[in-house]
């Protein structure tokens, strides 16, 4: 249904909202809308505890593809995604595995645990405290 995103460029780093039954044009969307707005090389938490992936297998490769191309053109940001639900947590255990070798997308169920692994990750704490 929708995602909404913040981009931060004076900490360098993305906050999203994703709720509702989110499917390859959402996904697209918000990537594009990412890349134009210089924010792709940021590290990105993802609230989507709302959010039901309705992606097909065939999608979830167009999603690799259109990673893959962004990844060309320059690094991209760990993403740390919030799921409520083993499906969610599957599809994106799935584009963690297929995403390997361009970009780090991880799956969590808990807020703070997602927060500390970007923190690890990245240096750098995704939102002032």
């Amino acid at each position: 249904m929708t995602i909404t995103s913040s981009i931060d460029h004076d900490r360098r780093c993305m906050v999203a909202i994703a709720s509702g039954p989110i499917g390859w044009e959402e996904v697209r969307s918000h990537l594009h809308e990412e890349r134009l707005k210089g924010g792709l090389g940021y590290p990105e938490l993802i609230d989507a505890r709302t959010a039901t992936p309705t992606w097909s297998s065939a999608q979830t490769r167009e999603i690799v593809v259109l990673l893959t191309a962004f990844g060309r053109e320059s690094t991209l940001g760990s993403t740390a995604v919030l799921v409520s639900s083993d499906f969610a947590f599957g599809m994106m255990r799935m584009l963690r595995i297929l995403l390997e070798d361009v970009c780090i997308v991880m799956p969590f169920r808990d807020y703070d645990a997602a927060e500390q692994w970007l923190l690890e990750t990245t240096g750098r704490p995704i939102k002032e405290r």
